[in-house]
């Protein structure tokens, strides 16, 4: 970024939003992506059972979330809900298959190609951007941008992710907040952005990452004062924070035993 223009402004006019690190991120390599890929599969029902509960609310329970990814039926929750937790299951697969194939990248085809699963039969149309205005629930100071204008914002802001946030963990994070507050899709916009998230992280070696459900809470309140303002800072202490938790700095400094296991 070597410019006279102010770093809050490059940002804005790249991505319309905007942040100042304020905390360090702390997170393990597991060696290699290969490795890391294979970390990320091991851990898929913590992972699918964390961003579920957390992000959409999914009341779903792990042992039910464990069920499910095997492909099972449960009782207790309703078909909708049951379905959402296949379907990122189905996503994670296929997130898993782009970065074994070296095809993940940081474009539209990507996100869409997760989207075509994560958001099947529950978002208005899945695996494409969506083709009209939509709203953020709860959120009245900022409206989405209109479709019309959605590819020219994501190649334009993934690009800038890919070529000038050199630091991944950070690059990880602006892209689930870019995605989300942009609403691409007509739903499952956090939970696409998750997966586009961890795939940046596994292509660059780095163990899985995601709001843990304890922080559900903490995590919805300052969204939502990052989608009205575009000030993502308090979004990336919160994520700074929920990985250290994840990841202690004593254990990180090694190979860890954290919240997720170890191959």
């Amino acid at each position: 970024m070597a410019s006279r223009t102010p770093v809050k402004e490059i940002l804005k006019q790249h991505l319309g939003m905007f942040w100042e690190v304020k905390s360090k991120f702390h997170v393990p390599s597991a060696g290699s992506a290969e490795d890391a890929v294979k970390i990320f599969k091991k851990n898929l029902v913590d992972i699918t059972w964390n961003c579920l509960s957390a992000l959409e609310r999914n009341p779903a329970s792990l042992p039910q979330t464990e069920t499910i990814l095997k492909g099972q039926s449960v009782s207790g929750i309703s078909i909708d809900d049951l379905m959402q937790v296949k379907h990122f299951g189905d996503g994670a697969k296929m997130l898993v298959k782009l970065l074994t194939d070296g095809s993940f990248r940081l474009d539209e085809k990507t996100a869409c190609a997760l989207h075509e699963y994560v958001g099947k039969e529950e978002a208005l149309t899945w695996g494409k951007f969506r083709d009209r205005l939509v709203t953020i629930r709860d959120v009245n100071q900022y409206t989405p941008p209109e479709s019309r204008f959605l590819s020219e914002i994501a190649e334009k802001g993934f690009a800038f992710l890919d070529n000038e946030i050199e630091q991944p963990v950070e690059r990880a994070v602006a892209t689930f907040l870019f995605m989300a507050r942009n609403q691409f899709f007509h739903d499952a916009n956090k939970r696409t952005a998750s997966l586009m998230m961890n795939g940046v992280m596994l292509q660059n070696s780095l163990f899985p990452i995601a709001v843990m459900n304890r922080d559900s809470e903490q995590f919805h309140s300052t969204l939502r004062d990052f989608y009205n303002s575009g000030d993502a800072t308090d979004m990336l202490v919160f994520f700074a924070k929920a990985i250290r938790s994840m990841y202690p700095d004593e254990i990180a400094a090694s190979y860890p035993t954290s919240s997720f296991q170890k191959i």
